[in-house]
């Protein structure tokens, strides 16, 4: 099970939230285990751009911290030989910090606050955050915090009541 950074933002939502979507992602956790092993990453030239998107997925959500270092290892290959998504291998990385409760490298993760509104996960080096996500093809993180606050908050925040 995953292990959220222990504040406010904590909330027994969050965490249910995260129970089923690692029950929807446990039946292919043996698939990609297997992939792994026989073939490394599935990379672009052995699934395409979708199966490679597909196995970014159940890595990112299958809520097995060993198979997602594994799986970020591989992807790391195959990102240096241009046979995955840069931005990919940056997301996993940052969900394996979360669960391993450090400080996150590209700032992708944010978490629901009790007031509503949305905070980010703790970062390393954050006066060099956006050198690392340039690397890897992602926004700059004022963008993207501006993005994100506007495609999830309204949803919550702005609900009419009764």
């Amino acid at each position: 099970m995953w292990r959220v950074q222990e504040t406010e933002a904590c909330t027994p939502r969050t965490e249910a939230a995260m129970r089923v979507i690692s029950g929807i992602y446990a039946e292919h956790t043996h698939l990609l285990r297997s992939t792994l092993a026989e073939h490394g990453w599935p990379g672009y030239r052995l699934v395409g751009e979708q199966g490679s998107k597909a196995a970014w997925q159940i890595a990112t959500h299958c809520g097995d911290g060993m198979l997602q270092a594994r799986a970020l290892e591989l992807l790391g290959r195959a990102v240096r030989q241009q046979d995955a998504d840069p931005q990919h291998y940056a997301l996993l990385d940052d969900r394996l910090c979360l669960y391993r409760n450090e400080p996150q490298r590209y700032g992708t993760l944010y978490i629901p606050t009790v007031s509503g509104d949305l905070t980010i996960y703790r970062v390393r080096d954050p006066q060099r955050l956006d050198d690392r996500r340039h690397a890897v093809g992602l926004e700059p993180h004022a963008e993207y915090a501006q993005r994100l606050r506007a495609d999830v908050l309204p949803l919550d925040v702005t609900a009419p009541s009764g």
